[in-house]
């Protein structure tokens, strides 16, 4: 499952940090 980055423009690092929280 991925997030859409239309949602909210977030910096790299808290996109990998929710990836690995929500997978």
């Amino acid at each position: 499952m991925k997030v859409r980055p239309s949602v909210k423009p977030i910096c790299e690092k808290c996109k990998i940090i929710r990836r690995k929280g929500k997978v």
